[in-house]
């Protein structure tokens, strides 16, 4: 049963399924016996668990993040929250369940979104700025890596393909500020763009979960990112340092804040619009999947974002497009 389906069953339901530990803790009774609290999730949410009286024999020390179990329990609340107690749990075995499970995609077909992106490289006119994205973009080793890459771990786009939707996505409100405001090189921004996330493709590895590479837990996506744009850079002959300088600038700035992880604020027009288009895409696209897992197409509130520091309110319709058909 996923996730998505469990929230939605009355209190008493028995229910059964497999999930990834996100969190495990042994807790002990005022007795003195020890007792497991959980935190399970799939591709469509997440849950705490307790397993409130495991056998006398359980080693409750082998469960570990990261593991795939099978949980069998009923639904309970307590304190008006959503919190199962387990009748069984027990770690799964490889090839006893479906990986897909686990690990959503993009809703946007891959293809069809990586031939938008090449025409918005064709559109570049700047030859060594056109150059450097062909060199990234026309190499098939780093697109199978960038197309299956993640846009982030649990905030946004956190999917496979998710990468490339998110740039995407950058790279179109960046087009719409770039007609709007003149005085931007629209070269300039739309590569930056393009590229502003390469680095993610060695920040994330993608298996039963989306984990930090000890790479990305070390250097970051933006130090990685301006570091792969600089190798390439490199082999370009003549290609000017100032606009090198200002795209580089462009990349290590597009968090916007040192607070928020940007080792520089943006200096430039190109920058800023791209700190901004940046933020707004991963806002919005971390409030939807944040909606999507806690409500699970109900409507009403959710809990409060970790990260966003709001619980959000939705009463509309979510489109689970063909991530509902992938199950």
């Amino acid at each position: 049963m996923l996730v998505r389906e469990l929230l939605k069953l009355p209190v008493g339901s028995q229910f059964s399924g497999y999930y990834v530990v996100e969190y495990v803790e042994i807790k002990k009774h005022r007795t003195g016996e020890p007792f497991l609290k959980l935190v399970l999730s799939d591709k469509t949410g997440t849950f705490n668990a307790l397993w409130w009286k495991p056998p006398k024999d359980a080693d409750l020390t082998q469960f570990q993040k990261g593991d795939v179990v099978f949980v069998s329990g009923t639904v309970e609340e307590f304190q008006g929250n959503f919190q199962p107690k387990l009748k069984e749990v027990r770690k799964a075995k490889e090839g006893e369940y479906d990986p897909s499970k686990f690990i959503c995609e993009t809703r946007y077909p891959l293809q069809e979104q990586f031939e938008e992106l090449l025409l918005k490289i064709d559109s570049i006119e700047n030859p060594y700025l056109k150059e450097l994205l062909e060199k990234f973009f026309y190499d098939d080793e780093f697109v199978e890596l960038f197309l299956r890459a993640p846009g982030g771990k649990t905030i946004h786009h956190s999917c496979i393909g998710g990468l490339l939707e998110h740039t995407l996505a950058v790279v179109e409100i960046c087009e719409t500020v770039a007609k709007r405001f003149k005085s931007i090189d629209r070269d300039l921004l739309i590569s930056a763009a393009i590229l502003h996330d390469v680095g993610k493709v060695h920040e994330y590895s993608v298996g039963i979960s989306i984990e930090r590479t000890n790479e990305g837990l070390l250097l970051g996506h933006l130090y990685m990112s301006c570091e792969m744009v600089s190798f390439k850079i490199a082999e370009i002959e003549s290609f000017p340092k100032d606009l090198k300088t200002k795209l580089l600038h462009c990349i290590l700035s597009h968090h916007g804040k040192y607070e928020h992880g940007s080792p520089k604020m943006p200096k430039t027009l190109e920058a800023v619009a791209l700190a901004y288009a940046d933020a707004l895409d991963s806002r919005v696209k971390g409030f939807e999947e944040f909606i999507e897992r806690q409500l699970g197409g109900q409507k009403g509130w959710t809990k409060r974002h970790f990260a966003f520091e709001v619980p959000i309110f939705f009463d509309g319709e979510i489109d689970y497009g063909k991530e509902e058909t992938n199950l």
